[in-house]
């Protein structure tokens, strides 16, 4: 029983100190330690320190000597120069200066945020009617034996963390702001701010909007981070757009039009369109998903497990494999036809990885049916330079591979305080990669060159050159550009033509609004798929009629190639009208869902119906007028009834009684039972739905059902419908079919026979079994205080069930269950006693019962904390003794601060002095899995482990000592309190209006209805994870854990 507790602890300490991973912030006057205690190299000795595969060489392009100073972006415009910024500024967190329950209340207040003094001035400062201290540089003369050249192009300026040149001028994305400078008098300087939008969430500055694209069609994508939230709102049009946790979104260059593309992930730090015009990104944590495809309309999971869609399905990881680390920040491909890395580099992925300090290289190609193929590479380079922090790069006209070097001891956000002394703000360098065999090549000034000349320039090896001539095509007068549209048919039609060169004559074309209907014709039926995508996505560029798209179109809904159809699907939601043709081919793209969702089939299938769907939206009086015709009878039912979806509550019902008769379906899938289940107020439809319940060979499908999708469906007429098949579970001797059975009464709350449930109680019973028994039993207290008694009294079970059991007891029947507490507590340990303070704090109860036995030295004040301690004051804030104990956890906390430096050094010492035992660690770190993932393993309550070895030991440390100090707001304790007054507390999973999900360790999840919710929110700076349970591990067992996880690469 230690021993297990032991492990247990062990999990809990490593949630909590990879929260730090993701987002620490220790004391203020904590230092760091790493290997290199004399500080920074000069950039000549840390050129000694890179290592790349043979026949690759670094150079260093520019550092602080040149007024590099800590660079986050790299973009070149079609001049050749590179254009960087400083960010000395940066972090500029409200967070640093303001307690953090005062910042929660104001994240999603924005007038509150206006008035509060340091979101004020910190507005002020991106909005420019405050002068910031940083940089908008452009470097010149990179690429030939002139001395380098640079410019100050716009000075006082806030974090400009990313930066894209647009003729006379660079958009730049600057906290709540994203705007357009112009330099109106050509003298190199920004001289004109036009405001573009307004309202991006600043209170992380990691995660607000950031790696500015330009794509197709006139518009430029961009990211923005999991940890903001905002109102968007256009200074040129009436549109607002929320912008909540991680997006790619993307707006128009005439600053109207701003829209949602892909939802989810984490923090997109890597982000690029190929020379294809497939868009790929990155997951600063990995998770699987390092590197992957970004098709417009995904969503994956991430922090808020937003989906653009409630229906959509999530794209499933990609990769067996981990790279190392918890930042990757920066994307490349070698795309150019000749003259960058060799041959065996193309399709690869490098990733700018500033936790390990290294390049890293993925090959990843997507086939046509929508699989893939991947394959973790060699490094491209790796430093022994602790210092060095590759957080963007960028493939230059060269062909050569340039990095942003951060160069800094501290690298990520909030390994320590804003004003933390070695937060270094004078280093800063930018290097370059390449490859032996590259030649020199001339580069020329697309901005000079003569109109006439660009479309050849469509025909370069280099994609730097293509994108600088498309860009600089779409740029200039159409007076001058109109008469290029021969010679762009030609090249785009011209079937010697390699396909890149093809695509960007194409896109040329959308650049001056030339529609040339027979080109577009016989792209379309190009053999070239990219090429063929393209030119149906632009068909929404020439803003065709529906039904010449829809003709177009008709037969591409059965093309073999997954992208080809799904973007079918998005061009004809796109042009925002519909004819009956429009409607036909939409209904033929909502074919059944597949099993399972992997890529290369089921996922393509349910991504194109959820598109499908989402498009129908937009015709919801054309769709009922098609499905209402005799012209639906061509159409399978099952297309019809997800189609119908789109439609209102009525309208939706009477489709569905219309088409079911004939849809002929003996079993209901996953898909037909949630739409069932969200009509059941229908009368008609619930006796539809009553016989399939009543089939009890389908009993487990449809409770299983019913569980994971909960938040969607759940409602009394559906609790009714489950209860025979959840008694047919219970009924069979599986324990995974009665835990099954369990679990759904627990979660969906369901009133199901108290006598029956009381049957299952057994000494014989699995501790898990027992443990749903009780939620189960839960549903009903005071009817079924007599089995919480029971369940008490078997000395055999668990501590924790049976103190779950008797915490139930005592609900319903205080002075009893105090009278069994006190001859109780004596005999169990302080750990017990910290679990039973957790579980009765949770109630008003169990809050008066610890106070009497605190107040009677029955429990002593090491068994509360912060938590439970404000749990119990909560209930009656004027008790003189919930107050002492509350203030006395204070005082104590206070107290271990002072001593926290103490700590950190002697257990240090325990770590550096006792080598460990990497087998024994790794047995301890397995239940740690319980909240996180090391590659495909284990649960995501909390960030990802990998890459673990990177981190500096004091900061793991703090992190562990003192969770609190280390936790920014999604990862903070999230408490609700129900409106019968009991609290629950943990990891918020998401939050909804149905109602709001919280995640336990383990796993474990619980939904609470929106209706019984009397309040909830985020515990400010309070990590949902216990503090100090290192002190209570032996030093083996703590040199034996952190030797495994110095394993963690």
């Amino acid at each position: 029983m230690k021993v297990k507790r032991n492990i247990l602890l062990v999990s809990i300490l490593l949630t909590t100190f990879s929260l730090f991973f993701y987002c620490s912030s220790p004391l203020q006057d904590q230092t760091i330690n790493s290997s290199q205690e004399d500080g920074p190299l000069t950039p000549e000795q840390q050129l000694e320190s890179f290592k790349l595969p043979e026949g690759f060489i670094i150079e260093l392009v520019a550092s602080e000597r040149d007024g590099i100073i800590n660079p986050i972006d790299l973009t070149f415009d079609e001049s050749g120069r590179l254009w960087t910024q400083t960010a000395t500024m940066y972090p500029l967190d409200p967070v640093s200066d303001i307690k953090w329950n005062d910042l929660l209340d104001l994240m999603n207040n924005p007038e509150a945020q206006k008035n509060h003094p340091e979101f004020k001035r910190i507005s002020k400062l991106y909005k420019g009617e405050t002068k910031g201290d940083d940089k908008i540089l452009i470097l010149s003369n990179l690429f030939d034996d002139s001395p380098l050249k640079i410019n100050v192009w716009a000075d006082g300026l806030t974090i400009p963390q990313s930066i894209l040149p647009y003729k006379n001028g660079a958009f730049v994305a600057q906290g709540s702001e994203l705007f357009l400078l112009q330099d109106t008098n050509n003298d190199g300087k920004a001289d004109k701010r036009i405001p573009y939008f307004t309202g991006f969430g600043f209170t992380d500055t990691h995660t607000m909007a950031h790696t500015l694209i330009r794509a197709p069609g006139n518009w430029i994508h961009f990211s923005h981070g999991a940890l903001n939230k905002g109102e968007v709102s256009a200074y040129e049009s009436d549109l607002k757009l929320r912008m909540d946790y991680s997006k790619i979104a993307r707006f128009s260059t005439s600053g109207t039009e701003m829209e949602i593309v892909n939802s989810g992930l984490n923090n997109i730090w890597g982000y690029q369109l190929r020379h294809n015009g497939q868009w790929y990104g990155t997951e600063a944590n990995d998770l699987g998903y390092s590197v992957v495809p970004m098709e417009s309309g995904t969503s994956f999971p991430g922090i808020g497990n937003e989906k653009i869609r409630p229906y959509q399905p999530w794209l499933p990881p990609f990769h067996e494999f981990r790279v190392g680390g918890t930042g990757l920040s920066g994307l490349a491909f070698a795309d150019d036809a000749i003259g960058s890395f060799p041959e065996e580099w193309k399709d690869v992925a490098f990733l700018a990885n500033p936790i390990t300090g290294t390049i890293n290289s993925v090959k990843i190609t997507r086939n046509s049916d929508g699989s893939y193929s991947s394959k973790h590479l060699e490094d491209l380079l790796v430093s022994e330079d602790p210092w060095f922090r590759p957080v963007n790069m960028e493939f230059g006209p060269d062909g050569s591979l340039y990095i942003a070097d951060w160069y800094n001891k501290i690298v990520s956000h909030n390994e320590v305080p804003t004003t933390h002394p070695e937060r270094d703000k004078s280093h800063g360098r930018i290097w370059r990669i390449r490859h032996v065999s590259q030649g020199k090549k001339e580069i020329p000034d697309f901005r000079m060159m003569k109109t006439e000349d660009l479309v050849d320039h469509l025909k370069s090896s280099s994609l730097w050159a293509k994108r600088s001539a498309w860009q600089q095509i779409s740029d200039r007068s159409i007076s001058e550009t109109k008469k290029l549209s021969p010679s762009l048919i030609h090249l785009a039609s011209d079937p010697s033509m390699d396909e890149i060169t093809r695509i960007h004559a194409l896109w040329s074309l959308e650049g001056i609004n030339h529609y040339d209907e027979k080109l577009i014709d016989n792209l379309i039926h190009d053999p070239m798929d990219n090429l063929r995508r393209e030119a149906i996505r632009s068909l929404v560029t020439f803003n065709l009629s529906p039904s010449e798209v829809a003709n177009k179109l008709n037969l591409l809904i059965e093309d073999s190639n997954s992208l080809i159809r799904s973007q079918v699907i998005r061009t004809l939601s796109e042009i925002g009208s519909a004819v009956p043709e429009t409607i036909e081919i939409l209904l033929l793209a909502c074919k059944p869902e597949l099993q399972g969702n992997q890529m290369g089939g089921s996922y393509e299938r349910r991504f194109e119906r959820y598109l499908a769907r989402k498009a129908l939206e937009n015709y919801p009086s054309e769709l009922y007028t098609f499905l209402s015709s005799p012209a639906a009878s061509s159409i399978p039912t099952t297309n019809k009834i997800w189609a119908s979806q789109a439609l209102n509550k009525e309208k939706k019902e009477e489709l569905f009684l219309k088409f079911w008769p004939t849809a002929n379906i003996s079993e209901l899938d996953e898909t037909h039972f949630i739409i069932i289940s969200q009509m059941l107020e229908n009368k008609e439809i619930y006796k539809i739905a009553e016989p399939y319940f009543l089939n009890l060979n389908n009993a487990s499908n449809y409770v299983r059902f019913a569980i994971q999708n909960q938040a969607l469906i759940q409602s009394d007429l559906l609790s009714d419908l489950l209860k025979a098949p959840i008694g047919h579970l219970l009924n069979k001797d599986s324990e995974l079919d009665k835990n099954l059975g369990l679990e759904a009464i627990g979660r969906l709350k369901i009133k199901y026979p108290n006598r029956s449930l009381s049957l299952l109680i057994s000494e014989n019973l699995s501790e898990k079994t027992l443990n749903l028994l009780i939620k189960a039993l839960e549903i009903d207290l005071n009817a079924n205080q007599k089995y919480f008694y029971q369940i008490f009294q078997i000395g055999d079970f668990s501590f924790s069930n049976r103190a779950l059991a008797l915490n139930n007891f005592s609900k319903s029947n205080p002075s009893e269950g105090e009278k069994e507490l006190i001859k109780w507590i004596p005999t169990i340990d302080q750990f017990e006693k910290r679990e039973i303070v957790n579980l009765f704090s949770g109630s008003n109860q169990g809050s008066g019962i610890l106070k009497k036995l605190f107040e009677s030295n029955l429990l002593e004040i090491s068994a509360f904390d912060k938590s439970s301690a404000e749990q119990i004051k909560s209930y009656n804030p004027s008790d003189p003794i919930g107050t002492k104990i509350l203030n006395t956890i204070y005082e104590i906390e206070e107290s271990d601060r002072k001593l926290l430096n103490d700590k950190i050094i002697s257990y240090k010492n325990i770590i550096n002095k006792n080598e460990g035992s990497v087998s024994k660690g790794k047995a301890l770190f397995e239940t740690c899995l319980m909240c996180h993932k090391v590659g495909n393993i284990g649960h995501d309550f909390a960030p990802a482990l990998d890459g673990s070895a990177s981190r500096d030991l004091d900061a793991l440390l703090t992190a562990i000592l003192d969770p609190d100090a280390a936790v920014e707001s999604n990862y903070s304790m999230y408490r609700v309190t129900k409106k019968d007054l009991q609290n629950i507390e943990g990891y918020l999973v998401k939050k909804e209006e149905s109602g709001t999900t919280i995640g336990f360790m383990g796993g474990n999840k619980i939904f609470i209805n929106a209706e019984d919710i009397k309040s909830q929110g985020f515990l400010g700076g309070r990590s949902f994870m216990n503090k100090g349970l290192i002190d209570n591990l032996s030093d083996e067992e703590i040199a034996d854990l952190f030797a495994f996880i110095r394993t963690l690469k």
